[in-house]
C-alpha cells in the first residue's frame, strides 16, 4: 500500500493549494478562514467544520475575541501613505487592534521600545506612540498611560546567521499582535524597518498622522475542519493536524503545511485503509485544546505539519524534527526520521521544542506521541515577506513522501530493514546518556517504554530485555494537575505576566520547561526530581522560577500540593 501512496501523490498539488491559501487573511474569527476552509472542502471532498466560541476560557486557554479586518490605511498627514490598504495588505494591521472612529488625526510620541514605564516621560494620553518593543507590553503600557494607538516596529526570531534581521529585510513588515485578552481601546499598526526608522525621524519635530481602520467581531468562532478517513478498529486512530490560522500572505507559515495536509488526505481517500485517520486543519494551538475538552484523545500518535514548504536555499531554514519530549515514550520522531534522510535538504533531530500544535498532545494529561516537522529558523517568518514564491515543491515532496512512507509503514506493516534503522535510533538516542544516575535512570525507562510501543510492528525484543535490566525505578502517578493540556494562561494576574517575561527573557527555554517540569510532576516525581530532569533536559537551572511557578498554581488549584523537599 506504501507504494501505491507514493504513486498517487502529486506534489504540485499542495504547492498550488499554498499559493490559493496564502491569498486569505486567516486571522481567527475572520471572513478569511472560513474561505480557506471551504477551499481545502472543495480539494478533499467529505468533511466538516467545528465551531467554537471565542472569548471563553478551554482548560487554561484563553482565547481571543473574534477578529475580522475590513479595512483601513495609515498616512502622515499632508504627506505620504505608509499603509495603502489594510484590505490589500492587512499584515500592516496588529492583530486585535481595535478600530477607529472614522478617520482619527493623532499626533505622534517616540518612546522607544515602550515596554517600561520610564519610556512614558511625555504625555501620549490620546496620542500615537512609535515603539519597538514587544506589541504586547507596548500595549500594556498604552494602555495605562493612555494612548490612542500603537505605531509597532518588532521582529522576533532575529538570525544573523540567516540573514534575519531589521536591517537585511528592511521592507517586510511583521505579524505582531496584541494580548490575547485585549480591548477594542487602543488601534494598531505594524511598520517596516524603513518606515519606523523614518517616522522616527520625523517624531522629533511635530509628526501627525491620519489613521482609519475598520474591524468586526467576523464568525466570532474557531473554526475547525477535520476530515475522517479509513475504518475504525481495535487500534487507535492516527492524528495528522495542521494549523490554518496566520494573517495574509502566510504562506510557508503555514499556508504550506495546510496544503500537504491537503494532498495527504486526499490520496488516503483513494484507498480502503483499515485503519482510522482523522485530519485536522485548526486555528494554532487554541482550536486543538478546544477540539481535546470534547473529543476523546486516546489516539496512537499525532503527526503536526508546520512550515513544510520552504526552499531552504531561499529561506536559509533547516527541517526540525521536534521530538516527543523526555517525559513521553515515543517511537514515531525515529520512524519519521529514517525515511526522511536526504542528503539534499538540511535535517536536525533528537531534541524537543514546543510553537506549534504537537505541544498539546504531549502533555502528561493527554499523552499522545506527537512529532512536527517545522522548517526552522526561516529568514522570512511571520512577515509580509512570507510568500509562496520562497516555497520548493521538492520540499513538498520530500515531507509528503516521508509522511506517506511511515502511515504506510502502520498501516500496512514495516520491513526489516526499516524496522531495524527505527529501533537502532530509538536505542542509541537515549542510552548514549552517562551522568546524573536519576536522569540515566528515567531515560532508560523511557527508552524502554518505546522500545515497546514499537514492538507492536517490528521484534525488538532483545533489545527490550537489555534496557530492562538498565532500570530501578518504582513510580507511580500522583497525577497532580487538575487541567488537560499543557499550561495556558488563564491563570496569570499583572505580578504573574511580568515574571513570565523577565524569566523568559533571561531563559527563552523556560517555555517549553515549565511545562515539561508539570510532566514530571504529574507521573509521580516530586519537586527536586522534577526540577533536576527537565533542567537537564532544557539545559537550564531554574529553581527560583519552578518554586514560583509551582506555588503559584498551587494558590489557583490547578495542581495538587507537591512536596518541594
Amino acid at each position: 500500500m506504501k507504494e501505491e501512496f507514493l504513486k498517487e501523490f502529486f506534489p504540485q498539488n499542495a504547492f498550488d493549494l499554498e499559493w490559493e491559501l496564502s491569498r486569505f487573511h486567516r486571522s481567527k474569527g475572520g471572513d478569511g478562514v472560513s474561505r480557506a476552509v471551504n477551499l481545502i472542502q472543495n480539494f478533499i471532498g467529505e468533511s466538516r467544520v467545528l465551531k467554537y466560541p471565542l472569548e471563553r476560557t478551554y482548560e487554561t486557554w484563553r482565547t481571543p475575541r473574534g477578529w475580522n479586518l475590513k479595512d483601513g490605511f495609515l498616512k502622515i498627514v499632508n504627506g505620504k501613505y505608509i499603509a495603502g490598504s489594510l484590505a490589500l495588505s492587512p499584515i500592516n494591521a496588529i492583530f486585535l487592534s481595535g478600530k477607529t472612529n472614522g478617520v482619527e488625526r493623532l499626533k505622534v510620541v517616540d518612546v522607544g521600545d515602550g515596554e517600561n514605564e520610564k519610556d512614558y516621560k511625555k504625555d501620549v494620553r490620546g496620542k500615537a506612540i512609535l515603539a519597538s518593543g514587544n506589541p504586547s507590553r507596548v500595549y500594556r503600557m498604552a494602555k495605562k498611560f493612555g494612548a490612542r494607538c500603537v505605531l509597532s516596529y518588532f521582529m522576533r526570531a532575529q538570525d544573523p546567521y540567516i540573514k534575519r534581521s531589521p536591517e537585511l529585510i528592511p521592507d517586510a513588515v511583521n505579524y505582531t499582535a496584541f494580548p490575547v485578552d485585549s480591548d477594542e481601546s487602543i488601534f494598531g499598526f505594524a511598520l517596516s524597518y524603513n518606515q519606523y526608522v523614518d517616522l522616527k525621524t520625523l517624531a522629533k519635530k511635530n509628526l501627525e498622522i491620519e489613521s482609519f481602520m475598520d474591524v468586526d467581531s467576523g464568525t466570532n468562532q474557531l473554526e475547525i475542519l477535520e476530515a475522517r478517513i479509513g475504518k475504525q478498529g481495535k487500534e487507535k486512530p492516527i492524528i495528522l493536524t495542521a494549523h490554518l490560522c496566520h494573517p495574509k500572505p502566510g504562506a510557508n507559515d503555514n499556508a504550506s503545511g495546510s496544503a500537504l495536509l491537503a494532498e495527504i488526505v486526499r490520496v488516503l481517500k483513494k484507498f480502503e485503509i483499515n485503519r482510522e485517520i482523522i485530519a485536522l486543519w485548526i486555528p494554532e494551538m487554541y482550536g486543538t485544546i478546544a477540539y481535546l475538552t470534547d473529543h476523546d484523545h486516546d489516539f496512537e500518535f499525532n503527526i503536526n505539519l508546520d512550515m513544510v514548504g520552504e526552499d531552504q536555499d531561499i529561506t536559509g531554514s533547516t527541517l526540525d524534527l521536534s521530538s516527543t519530549p523526555w517525559s513521553l515514550p515515543s517511537f514515531i520522531n525515529e520512524l519519521m526520521a529514517v525515511h526522511l534522510q536526504n542528503p539534499r535538504f538540511r535535517m536536525k533531530e533528537g531534541s524537543y521544542s514546543g510553537g506549534s500544535d504537537h505541544y498539546i498532545f504531549v502533555d502528561s494529561s493527554i499523552g499522545v506521541q506527537a512529532v512536527s516537522l517545522t522548517q526552522w529558523p526561516d529568514r522570512y517568518y511571520h512577515t509580509s515577506e512570507d510568500t509562496p514564491d520562497k516555497a520548493s515543491v521538492r520540499s513538498f515532496d520530500w515531507i509528503g513522501r516521508a509522511t506517506l512512507e511511515s502511515l504506510g509503514d502502520i498501516i500496512d506493516g514495516i520491513s526489516k530493514e526499516i524496522a531495524q534503522a527505527t529501533a537502532s535510533r530509538i536505542f542509541d538516542r537515549f542510552m548514549k546518556y552517562d551522568k546524573d544516575p536519576l536522569v540515566k535512570n528515567w531515560i532508560a525507562f523511557r527508552t524502554y517504554k518505546s522500545l515497546e510501543a514499537f514492538s507492536k510492528y517490528a521484534d525488538v525484543k532483545n533489545l527490550m530485555n537489555y534496557v530492562k535490566k538498565e532500570i530501578n525505578l518504582d513510580l507511580r502517578s500522583k497525577g497532580v494537575k487538575r487541567f488537560k493540556g499543557p499550561l495556558g494562561d488563564s491563570w496569570m494576574n499583572e505580578k504573574d505576566e511580568e515574571w513570565e517575561f523577565e524569566t523568559l527573557k533571561k531563559y527563552p527555554a523556560f517555555r517549553d520547561y515549565k511545562d515539561e517540569l508539570l510532566n514530571f510532576l504529574d507521573l509521580g516525581f516530586n519537586f527536586k526530581e522534577a526540577v533536576k530532569i527537565a533542567s537537564e533536559e532544557f539545559r537550564i537551572e531554574n529553581l527560583h522560577d519552578s518554586e514560583y511557578l509551582v506555588k503559584r498554581l498551587e494558590e489557583e488549584g490547578l495542581i495538587k500540593s507537591v512536596n518541594f523537599r
